[in-house]
């Protein structure tokens, strides 16, 4: 049947985002299942616990975009991270730019034919899987995918979901998203540490742990790093 993926990967000429559709959910969907997630719509995956609400979602890309990229339209991106609901108590389906952590799944793939801009020179990058135009490694990239979210995004997930491993992250940590993590997940919070954003998730963050968390985030060990 024509757009099917086979063996091979899919049938030349038949490539387009639906099959890319397809294979991701095919191989992402179970393991997803098997780790409790229990809404889908498209690409995307949500699952509840008593503080959190955990997405992934995996994304491709406008024209306009995967031209600045260097990629095609059917290459896409693995993004996920936890909202915590005490900011929100009745959000049901939190997309990725609301969620309280995120983070991007770093590949393990090497490809190394990204052409931002049409500029000619050659780049890789570690949060794009690149799907070539007619998606004969399409099987290849979705598996990596996969393999990274199984072994960085699934466990990013159970850790954060716990609130007093969510406050030490806030008080340790900070940001390190970037397009050079491969194997590795790029990690955004909210807000520089100091920030008022910072302060308000941590406060929020922290309240479900300690009685009084202000000494804690006063005191904590990110705000005498450089950042």
């Amino acid at each position: 049947m024509a757009g099917e993926v086979g063996a091979d990967g899919p049938a030349r000429g038949s490539m387009d985002g639906k099959v890319v559709g397809r294979a991701i959910n095919s191989r992402v969907r179970p393991l997803l299942k098997a780790a409790g997630f229990d809404q889908f719509a498209g690409r995307c995956a949500w699952r509840r616990s008593e503080y959190t609400i955990e997405h992934v979602v995996f994304r491709s890309f406008s024209a306009y975009i995967a031209d600045g990229i260097g990629c095609t339209t059917f290459s896409f991106t693995g993004e996920l991270g936890v909202f915590y609901r005490c900011f929100d108590p009745v959000k049901v389906r939190p997309r990725e730019y609301e969620l309280t952590f995120r983070a991007t799944l770093g590949k393990t793939l090497r490809q190394p034919i990204f052409n931002p801009y049409g500029s000619g020179q050659l780049q890789d990058r570690s949060d794009v899987w690149y799907v070539t135009d007619d998606g004969l490694n399409l099987e290849e990239a979705v598996e990596d995918a996969a393999v990274c979210l199984a072994s960085q995004g699934i466990p990013f997930m159970d850790r954060l979901r716990e609130p007093a491993k969510a406050f030490d992250l806030l008080l340790t940590e900070t940001s390190n998203d970037s397009y050079d993590n491969f194997g590795a997940l790029s990690m955004l919070l909210l807000g520089r540490p100091g920030s008022p954003n910072w302060h308000e998730t941590a406060a929020a963050i922290g309240g479900l742990v300690l009685d009084d968390p202000t000494e804690a985030i006063r005191t904590a060990p990110v705000l005498l790093k450089k950042v």
